[in-house]
């Protein structure tokens, strides 16, 4: 016995001598989403560790609510723990462990509508933020000792006090200071009256294809409003619908003539602004947008829609690009976006776009102004979206035909979202028009967007604030069964279906810097959802000015 515990000892000793030279796995530390109460806006940039949240100016910073967190990695802790009330006042830092520590910070902004108006005001008033003053434009012939004031918020909604209280601002010879309060925190503002020589004048003047918006200042309470004529002629026309919003007067002057120059004027009763000139923009449409051009230019496994021996220099080089990089890598039988003769609505070719299993994951049929970045291993790949645009259409004009099948593979889905086998695939369409910067969304110059379909946070936000306009069309089943949606302009006897889709203008001040078109055969393609039985076919993308 005494010989056997000997033996047994010396075991526990040679035992507690191994060194453990195993390396811990990589988990990388990340947020997938994040659900918070009264947040207009979380941006999550995975690379620097740091959640930007825009709050409502309703919310109180210092007892913000974090409903829910989905972390991009299982196993995913954080310390202290972000689920609950936090103070945003100021940054919140926490940690993130995984197998590894990473340090994140949370920091919340809270933008507030700010406004100050007067009697007999002209124009909008303008609001310094940074030094706290506000300063509005009155005719030169004002009494400013006897002033009133007729609507004024620098502060939240329903929490905020004012000292002196409006019905108080008289003079205001000297501007007038006021002390601003609400939720224990107190600001000094000034409050001063300008007066301007000048009764109506233009704010701005902004062309696009087939319309132009104007925008112009003048006194709340006047006969206010725009002419327009053609460059050259005579005759002033009046614009119709003017929306006024206190001394802000606007307008859309619609059906007007690509690349031709015209003339406007803004008034406010008897007086009138300079003649303003301005040129339409060109009517550009999209390049390859039959997909009649294609090639083996880019692999001999799958056709590509672009030819470098094209006649045409728009043709030479990629604009289109598809998933086909990836799907063929286990063999060309696997190519979810072909060139189709038999089934066109004008010229030979339609794009085919067909939903797969390919092997281990789903692929939608797809193809997308933009490129295939790269393969993420065996579980997804990264698309760099959209392709360089200046112009403003009002809808996209395209002609589908679909086939669509019922959902036979699942692996994940959009947040709040359930979805189940046997429920009716949707194919999907959508458009955007934004100012991306690449730097910002990993893409490069050409296609700044980029979507890594194994990280949420990445997939594409049509609420962005890049994003100037933006469209989705989605529809299940057959499409000879659409004819009654809102959006189809007719449908043939074979099931092709035209459908426009307008365009949502979120900002319509600011101009593109590139467009995204994507099609898709399954709508949740890039979650790996859909049905290996639909089927996607697009032809004649026309853009509506």
């Amino acid at each position: 016995m005494k010989k056997f515990l000997g033996y047994l000892s010396v075991l526990i000793l040679a035992a507690a001598c191994i060194k453990n030279d195993l390396p811990l796995p990589v988990v990388k530390g990340g947020i997938s989403s994040l659900d918070i109460e009264g947040a207009e806006d979380v941006d999550i940039n995975q690379e620097e560790g740091i959640v930007k949240v825009l709050l409502g100016e309703s919310v109180d910073p210092s007892s913000v609510r974090v409903r829910s967190v989905k972390y991009l990695n299982p196993g995913t802790s954080a310390e202290p723990e972000i689920v609950g009330v936090l103070d945003l006042s100021k940054p919140f830092d926490f940690t993130l462990k995984t197998y590894q520590e990473y340090p994140w910070t949370m920091v919340a902004s809270q933008r507030i509508e700010r406004h100050f108006s007067v009697m007999g005001q002209i124009g909008a008033e303008s609001v310094d933020d940074v030094n706290r003053r506000v300063i509005a434009y009155v005719p030169s012939d004002f009494d400013l000792s006897d002033i009133v004031v007729t609507s004024l918020k620098l502060g939240p909604e329903d929490v905020t006090t004012y000292e002196p209280p409006m019905t108080e601002m008289k003079d205001f010879n000297e501007g007038i200071e006021v002390k601003v309060s609400y939720r224990g925190h107190s600001e000094k503002w000034m409050l001063y009256l300008e007066p301007t020589e000048l009764i109506v004048f233009m704010d701005s003047v902004d062309p696009w294809t087939g319309c132009t918006w104007l925008k112009a200042s003048g006194p709340v309470d006047a006969d206010n409003g725009f002419r327009y004529r053609l460059k050259g002629e005579e005759e002033w026309i009046d614009c119709p619908d003017v929306e006024q919003d206190g001394g802000v007067f606007s307008v859309c002057i619609d059906s007007l003539a690509p690349l031709t120059s015209y003339e406007c004027i803004a008034f406010s009763g008897e007086e009138e602004t300079a003649v303003y000139e301005f040129t339409t923009e060109d009517a550009l449409q999209l390049p390859n947008a039959g997909f009649e051009c294609f090639s083996n230019a880019e692999s001999p496994t799958y056709k590509s829609w672009y030819d470098p021996a094209a006649a045409s220099a728009e043709l030479k080089s990629k604009w289109w690009d598809s998933g086909n990089i990836g799907s063929t890598t286990v063999g060309s039988a696997y190519c979810i976006a072909r060139p189709d003769g038999e089934n066109k609505v004008e010229g030979s070719y339609s794009a085919e776009l067909i939903s797969r299993n390919v092997i281990i994951k789903f692929a939608a049929g797809n193809t997308f102004s933009g490129e295939f970045a790269d393969l993420v291993g065996t579980q997804g790949g990264k698309i760099n979206f959209g392709r360089p645009w200046s112009f403003r259409p009002r809808a996209v004009r395209i002609w589908l035909k679909y086939e669509g099948g019922l959902i036979d593979m699942i692996d994940s889905s959009p947040a709040g979202v359930t979805v189940k086998e046997g429920d009716p695939d949707f194919c999907s369409v959508w458009i955007a028009l934004g100012d991306w910067d690449y730097r910002k969304y990993n893409g490069t110059p050409q296609c700044p967007v980029q979507v890594n379909t194994t990280d949420r946070s990445t997939f594409f936000d049509p609420d962005g604030e890049s994003v100037i306009a933006y469209a989705c069309f989605e529809a299940e089943g057959s499409s000879k069964e659409w004819a009654d949606m809102p959006e189809i302009v007719s449908v043939t006897d074979d099931g092709w279906a035209q459908v426009e889709i307008p365009l949502d203008y979120k900002k319509v001040g600011r101009k593109p810097t590139h467009i995204i078109i994507s099609l898709a055969s399954s709508r949740y393609g890039d979650y790996f959802t859909g049905s290996s039985e639909s089927r996607l076919w697009a032809d004649d993308i026309v853009l509506i000015y």
